[in-house]
C-alpha cells in the first residue's frame, strides 16, 4: 500500500486558487484542500513518491514572490477536515 503525505501551508487568501491550479497542472502530484479560507491555510496531500517534487514546487513558488509558509508536513492522517 502506498502511503500518503501531507503538507499544511499558510499563504495569502488570494494565492489559494493559483496554488491549486499549479498543483492541478502537475496531474497526479497532489490534491489541494482548503482547511481555513479565512486564515488561508491549505493542505496538499501527495504520495511518498512525490514529496521531493512538491517541495521543489513550493520552493519555486516562494522564490517567485508568493508568501508560503510550510506549517507542518507529515504522513497524512486520513482526515479531510
Amino acid at each position: 500500500m502506498n502511503k500518503s503525505y501531507e503538507f499544511i501551508l499558510r499563504c495569502h487568501r488570494d494565492s489559494i486558487d493559483f496554488i491549486n491550479k499549479i498543483i492541478e497542472a502537475y496531474e497526479g502530484l497532489g490534491t489541494v484542500r482548503t482547511i481555513s479560507p479565512h486564515e488561508a491555510i491549505i493542505s496538499i496531500i501527495t504520495t511518498l513518491d512525490f514529496i521531493d517534487d512538491l517541495r521543489i514546487i513550493i520552493a519555486d513558488l516562494q522564490e517567485n514572490h508568493l508568501e508560503i509558509e510550510i506549517i507542518k508536513e507529515e504522513e497524512w492522517s486520513g482526515s479531510l477536515y
